[in-house]
């Protein structure tokens, strides 16, 4: 399964910084970089704040195996938040899985819960596939 994140923010740099800061927390996470291979993808689209290139890396990608739990994402996705200072802990973290793109504004258990729906392929009840929240 593929599933890709990244951090938006107003601010380009700001995205780059936190999209790769998340990548790294990801890699060192005992419980998603043991069933995962987390590379880089560069941003297909247009960069965020009105930027004039879009291939400044966008995304966090994750390819899972069988051994990959939900729970560790949902765990290392509240730590990320938490470790990152106060005025950057409400940014928004996207997740992508087979189309479907949930939002999330903080580590909520209804944030969890969310995640939990995109990785079970039962998509996301509060937002339409490309939507936003």
């Amino acid at each position: 399964m593929e599933i890709r994140l990244r951090v938006e923010s107003a601010v380009r740099d700001e995205a780059e910084e936190l999209t790769s800061a998340l990548h790294d927390w990801l890699r060192e996470d005992r419980d998603v970089g043991r069933h995962a291979r987390i590379g880089r993808l560069t941003d297909p689209g247009p960069a965020p704040g009105g930027a004039m290139s879009a291939d400044w890396f966008g995304w966090v990608q994750l390819i899972v195996g069988s051994g990959f739990s939900t729970a560790g994402l949902v765990y290392a996705h509240k730590a990320f938040r938490a470790s990152l200072p106060r005025h950057q802990q409400s940014v928004s973290v996207v997740i992508e899985r087979d189309g479907t793109r949930i939002v999330l504004r903080d580590a909520s258990p209804e944030a969890a819960a969310r995640i939990a729906r995109i990785l079970s392929g039962s998509g996301d009840d509060e937002e339409a596939s490309g939507g936003s929240s």
